[in-house]
């Protein structure tokens, strides 16, 4: 025999977001940061394509895996003087 729960529309939710975070874990807010493309970046840093492809590729610029520049990864850049 099936049975019956009466509930109300918050509490379903409530339980539907708990069952999502265990099978989803949601990404903590600091653990995600922005990235840019090497041409969003040459604008910003007013440099040429060539120049930031240079700084990705001697690791100076670090990138994710898809080449897509960090964020902390320009500011670094910025303070240590420009080279």
């Amino acid at each position: 025999m099936e049975k019956i729960i009466v509930t109300t529309e918050s509490s379903l939710v409530e339980i539907i977001e708990k069952i999502f975070d265990k099978k989803m874990p949601k990404a903590a807010e600091s653990e995600l940061e922005r990235t840019f493309s090497i041409n969003q970046v040459a604008k910003m840093l007013r440099r040429s394509h060539k120049k930031i492809s240079d700084l990705v590729a001697a690791g100076i610029l670090k990138v994710t895996p898809d080449r897509r520049i960090y964020e902390s990864s320009i500011r670094e850049y910025n303070q240590n003087g420009k080279k």
